[in-house]
């Protein structure tokens, strides 16, 4: 399966309060609210879900960082009577589909216990593709939008999400990390969209730009066939689908991401690069070779991403 892309179009250690589901008020806006909160994951394919309720139908949203908006509906699945048509949009991996809007979402409930009611503004689409490649039951997305604010510590061993609101005095003590080995600290950047972490990597002198993305599959390399050739005889690039399985897929060995923190990605999907990509364009990269971590990094690590300082925390299992 090629490495699925949502965009924003054209598309516990520590010692904290959390609330209780009984707790939580009734929310007219998907936002976070207090200072910390968690869910419970569950992983289909690659990809974190979060269960919940839209409308009384039960299913599963992907939590997907490169997915600006807070919330998107797949319209396959839940009935929305109300729409008004939006425009176009797409994922990377090809498909297009009308986009809509919604003024009449009566209730969504969240399997941690939030509990929203009468949501405007939101957006939906037919996302048949996911249903069909991904789980049946997928009812939407969550979003960058639905925890701006929020730092994120995300743990695919635990099957567990846990934000923390990103406070000054948070900032100071840390104590999110808590408990935790710090393997490194990684410095990123963000281009045209504020939820794409970006930053530079190398791999035997050849220089990479790396995204993170919680919802890109397993992962992926978008490279040039020169220097796939060359890291494929340093024994760099190796493919994985020997067995003819899928002759796309590779691993890529000793990639240095800082001084601290070298990795291997064994099992991520290899592309050649392609300038006139409307994902190139919508997140303003201009760089030949192009790395995204999902899967067979975070899956390694615990990870903490916190946008507002630029900075994702790799942790010790």
């Amino acid at each position: 399966m090629k490495t699925i892309y949502t965009l924003s179009f054209l598309i516990i250690s520590t010692v904290l309060h959390a609330q209780s589901p009984e707790e939580y008020a009734i929310q007219n806006e998907f936002q976070l609210t207090g200072d910390s909160i968690s869910f419970p994951l569950t992983i289909v394919n690659s990809y974190p879900f979060i269960s919940g309720e839209i409308n009384g139908v039960k299913g599963k949203l992907m939590f997907d960082t490169a997915h600006r908006y807070a919330l998107d509906i797949n319209n396959k699945i839940v009935p929305l009577p109300s729409q008004k048509v939006e425009g176009d949009g797409f994922v990377g991996s090809g498909q297009k589909f009308k986009r809509y809007t919604n003024d009449a979402i009566k209730e969504v409930k969240l399997i941690n216990g939030l509990h929203f009611q009468n949501l405007k503004q939101i957006g939906s689409a037919n996302y048949d593709f996911i249903q069909n490649d991904i789980t049946p039951d997928f009812i939407g997305f969550i979003g960058h939008d639905f925890f701006e604010g929020y730092l994120f510590k995300l743990d695919y061993t635990k099957r567990k999400l846990t934000f923390y609101k990103n406070t000054a005095s948070r900032a100071s003590s840390k104590d999110f990390l808590a408990g935790e080995k710090v393997l490194a600290v990684l410095n990123f950047e963000t281009r045209k969209l504020p939820n794409i972490p970006m930053m530079k990597v190398d791999v035997n002198d050849v220089e990479m730009l790396a995204l993170f993305d919680t919802g890109g599959s397993y992962g992926s390399l978008e490279i040039t066939d020169k220097d796939a050739e060359g890291l494929m005889k340093k024994k760099n690039l190796i493919n994985y689908g020997r067995d003819g399985s899928d002759d796309n897929l590779f691993s890529l060995e000793k990639v240095k991401m800082n001084p601290q923190l070298t990795v291997d990605l064994i099992g991520i999907y290899k592309n050649s690069t392609d300038d006139n990509s409307p994902v190139r364009k919508a997140l303003g990269i201009t760089e030949d070779t192009v790395l995204t971590f999902a899967y067979r990094f975070l899956v390694q690590y615990k990870t903490v991403w916190d946008y507002k300082r630029k900075k994702i925390y790799v942790l010790e299992y």
